[in-house]
């Protein structure tokens, strides 16, 4: 064997390393691979890759040398709970059978729309707008942003302050009173007369938007000039080019106040 050859370290890269050596089991990729040591004998070292979902799995490895024996020892925590396994098969096993039980059956959430009580049972990463349309059965709550929060369709009022319902996690929701198109209609608000009167709507889509932001405004400000409504309306997007009749409207409500 020449001298460059001795030099040059053998190398074993990520890919020959989860394909040679590694186990997949539920998500997360553990090989054991042996590698050369400085004195030339064989060590079998444990490599640990966690990306378990839900969560972070976090792995604890402890080494303890005895004489020319190397011994490594993992450990495997649950994300849920911090409880340690010592095996990924005995920590999945536990996360099926205590966690993902209480995850599928949800939370539950008691609030009030349209003056109406609800008690509902949420996942967690259910929104709000998920919530009203389908467990409550309202669709005045659209998206035409597909959840990024920046068209306003979804808006709502919940305890008097315009939200985006799609940006809100109904499990944060627990006790609290939401309003919608629907119940602002029921009510027979001045608005709904002055948005049909001004055809603030074209193909209809934005409308609940609209008329839960303008409702919000006038109960908290009942004589809004035409800037107030502006500033108001600014989050909600028409591509219809409604937007001068949303403020007549509006200002014609506040005079029935």
């Amino acid at each position: 064997m020449s001298e460059e050859t001795k030099k040059t370290p053998r190398t074993i890269s990520r890919r020959e390393f989860l394909r040679d050596a590694g186990i997949v089991v539920g998500g997360t990729a553990v090989g054991s691979a042996f590698f050369l040591s400085a004195c030339g004998n064989e060590i079998e070292v444990t490599k640990t890759v966690t990306t378990t979902a839900p969560g972070t799995t976090n792995t604890k490895t402890v080494t303890t040398t005895a004489a020319d024996n190397t011994v490594t020892v993992t450990k495997y925590t649950c994300p849920a709970c911090s409880q340690e396994f010592d095996s990924l098969d005995a920590l999945k096993t536990h996360y099926d059978k205590t966690h993902e039980s209480q995850e599928a059956a949800g939370n539950t959430i008691a609030l009030t729309v349209n003056g109406k009580q609800y008690e509902l049972k949420v996942k967690p990463n259910e929104t709000l707008q998920e919530t009203i349309r389908e467990q409550i059965g309202l669709t005045s709550p659209k998206d035409m942003c597909f959840g990024y929060g920046a068209c306003g369709t979804c808006g709502v009022i919940m305890n008097g302050r315009p939200i985006l319902s799609c940006m809100t996690l109904s499990i944060q929701c627990d006790g609290v009173t939401v309003e919608t198109a629907e119940g602002i209609a029921y009510n027979k608000h001045p608005l709904v007369d002055a948005y049909v009167k001004n055809i603030c709507m074209q193909c209809g889509y934005c409308t609940p938007g609209f008329l839960t932001t303008t409702k919000a405004l006038l109960d908290h400000n009942p004589n809004p000039t035409e800037e107030d409504i502006r500033e108001a309306i600014a989050g909600n997007i028409c591509r219809c080019g409604t937007y001068p009749a949303h403020v007549k409207a509006t200002l014609e409500a506040a005079a029935q106040l």
